[in-house]
């Protein structure tokens, strides 16, 4: 891959990019671990725990970053994050009380599309690992991780999206041995 000539590099840019990546991580890791501790997670809860491990890791790796570059952390977009993550939670999900089963699905396809985005953002900064004076190794490691995740992800919403549209008994009606 060509490594692009680190002059014509024009860090603003590069500091707002690191600070976007920063503030979705840190989103998409609250809302992973919210989903973590929820009772329709089942057998994924293990794993979405795993996983917003692993983002607030890699939120960490980011921010290591900005620092080693000499860039400040913008404040108001952390915090505008964690609010907007807070008001999704309260879109209606079809359903009067509790969780419909379409809310984890659409949750696992709102994570894939993050987890992809976050990928490209790896391969981005690894074209510029050399201009930059990134360690190219460690990124490939989080391209790799990336792809891993959303493997994973994948197999979730597999797991999931047969029951999206389930009525609010049909669960009942399973559990009893009935079609549901």
């Amino acid at each position: 891959m060509t490594q692009p000539d680190a002059t014509r590099i024009d860090l603003t840019l590069v500091r707002t990019y690191l600070n976007d990546h920063i503030t979705g991580a840190s989103a998409v890791a609250s809302r992973v671990q919210r989903m973590s501790r929820n009772p329709d997670a089942g057998q994924d809860a293990a794993d979405l725990e795993r996983l917003a491990t692993e983002l607030r890791e890699e939120r960490r790796v980011h921010e290591a970053t900005a620092r080693d570059l000499g860039f400040r952390l913008s404040r108001w977009k952390h915090l505008g994050a964690a609010l907007a993550e807070r008001v999704a939670r309260l879109k209606p999900n079809g359903r009067a009380v509790g969780r419909s089963p379409m809310t984890i699905v659409l949750e696992l396809e709102v994570l894939r599309s993050g987890l992809e985005g976050k990928r490209l953002g790896w391969t981005t900064l690894r074209e510029h690992a050399v201009a930059l004076d990134l360690d190219a190794e460690r990124l490939d490691a989080l391209v790799a991780r990336s792809r891993e995740q959303a493997e994973l992800v994948e197999a979730m919403h597999a797991r999931h999206r047969a029951q999206a549209f389930d009525a609010p008994d049909a669960h009942e009606g399973r559990a009893a041995g009935g079609r549901g």
